[in-house]
């Protein structure tokens, strides 16, 4: 990422970011749990080079 760009301009800025893989994957279980036929995936943000949640499957998102 580009440090010259603010991170509330990306197309990302309202998705809540995570650092690690781990750590949205531990989201996306507790996510799976609370919110009841949803089946959250982490992949990793070509904008902010941060992980995120999603439950589409994109075959450009990297697992």
């Amino acid at each position: 990422m580009d440090a010259n760009i603010s991170l509330e301009s990306l197309p990302c800025a309202d998705k809540l970011p995570f650092d690690s893989r781990e750590s949205a994957g531990a989201a996306a279980v507790y996510a799976g749990f609370r919110y009841a036929g949803t089946k959250p995936h982490p992949y990793k943000c070509r904008y902010c080079d941060r992980w995120h949640l999603s439950t589409h499957v994109n075959q450009n998102e990297e697992p």
